[in-house]
């Protein structure tokens, strides 16, 4: 394969004709809409998380992001915090505009916060720790926890790539993924394991939080956003691979500028942000999602199994780990490939009928963040350049996963 240095910021290309399904696969029905109505839905819905993650409070919000500013506002976080560079940039940039700064730490093999890199980064000013499960690896709370307790500073644990239900071994016996951090939050947009409709929560099983963040007065929800969501999440995933079949949105199927489209979402856009409370529609959708949630990531780790089989031992290939102490939800399925492998193998796979793309350019490279305190991200930026998501998700059959694997070790011999 050749060199991509000049398409590293490329998506690539998409299928003329999909013969799996896309990347991102929703999992919420219209039908779900119909429990808006539900007597006891935002306490339905709030009691199946804690118990989901392993915690004693749920505030629903109409993002996860605002969980964040909550943090910084409402419980006074307003110190540094220290994160990986491979984070997203709209929720990077609440927390920029409402807490002291931002220090960049690496990331490990697994692309999670590597625990040594934040411990080298801690300061004075530092405040908070924030772990992502990034695609639905388990960061290494362990030492992650030590860490801050070491320090005296909050753990967040960012789970909005993590499925609840899932425990993890640790030192003293097994602990519940969500339960480990002082507080923890999740997302229920259509990209994220319950695979809804926007909407999220902020959980904790610390009393000052709770209080803190419950007094906040949250705005009221979004009804137009809520609505919105449901014709974009509706045409831009479960239609797509029908409607890029039409010569009017051939140009859709083309290689995209991924960088750009990121960079675009401005700095200064959240200066002055609002927490929201959750829309009725979002929370009927995340509900009846929840419900499904196990039958969900059962199929999304047994194809991710059956393809981690097909694709063992093929050369240059890193596969994600699954392991007792650090267990994979596997909300995406990262391959870690050869320097400037991505962009051909990603067009080659489109020409097969498959999606794929890559997420998180490092915030350190992007406008806005490029002043942040950090460490030596050689590593992160490696590794965002060589991986790339494939489709795994719940909609994904046997057969489908097969031929997934066929075709990327032909792409790949």
């Amino acid at each position: 394969m050749s060199h991509e240095d000049e398409h590293s910021g490329l998506q690539p290309p998409l299928p003329s004709n999909y013969r799996l399904p896309p990347v991102v696969q929703p999992n919420w029905r219209p039908r779900d809409l119909w429990q808006c109505r539900a007597a006891g839905l935002r306490e339905d819905l709030a009691q199946r998380l804690c118990e989901q993650y392993g915690v004693r409070h749920c505030l629903l919000l109409d993002r996860a992001r605002s969980g964040l500013y909550l943090l910084c506002r409402a419980f006074g976080l307003e110190g540094e915090w220290i994160t990986s560079s491979m984070m997203h940039r709209p929720s990077c940039v609440v927390l920029k505009q409402h807490c002291a700064g931002l220090a960049l730490a690496d990331v490990d093999a697994d692309l999670t916060l590597d625990p040594g890199s934040a411990a080298d980064l801690i300061g004075a000013d530092s405040c908070a720790i924030l772990a992502t499960h990034l695609y639905g690896k388990c960061a290494d709370l362990a030492a992650l926890r030590a860490l801050a307790d070491r320090h005296g500073i909050v753990l967040i644990e960012n789970a909005v790539h993590m499925a609840g239900h899932i425990d993890a071994c640790g030192p003293g016996g097994a602990w519940r993924i969500g339960s480990v951090a002082d507080a923890t939050l999740l997302s229920f947009n259509v990209d994220k394991p319950l695979g809804a409709m926007l909407g999220g929560a902020l959980l904790t099983s610390r009393d000052d939080i709770w209080e803190a963040v419950s007094r906040w007065p949250l705005g009221p929800a979004n009804t137009r956003e809520a609505w919105e969501r449901i014709a974009r999440t509706y045409a831009a995933y479960r239609l797509k691979p029908l409607l890029l079949r039409l010569p009017g949105f051939a140009r859709h199927r083309r290689a995209a500028d991924g960088i750009a489209e990121i960079a675009s979402f401005s700095d200064q856009q959240y200066r002055h942000y609002s927490a929201r409370d959750i829309h009725p529609l979002q929370a009927a959708a995340a509900l009846c999602c929840s419900r499904r949630e196990s039958r969900i990531v059962a199929a999304r780790r047994r194809n991710a199994r059956q393809l981690s089989q097909a694709l063992d031992g093929c050369p240059g290939l890193g596969l994600p780990s699954d392991t007792p102490e650090r267990p994979h939800a596997y909300t995406y399925f990262p391959l870690i490939l050869r320097q400037g492998q991505r962009f051909e193998l990603g067009r080659r796979l489109a020409t097969a009928g498959i999606e794929s793309k890559w997420r998180y350019y490092p915030l350190h490279l992007q406008p806005g963040f490029d002043s942040c305190r950090h460490a030596d991200l050689t590593h992160t930026e490696g590794l965002w350049r060589q991986h790339l998501l494939v489709p795994t998700g719940a909609t994904t059959d046997s057969r489908q996963i097969d031929y997934l694997g066929e075709c990327l070790r032909a792409a790949l011999a």
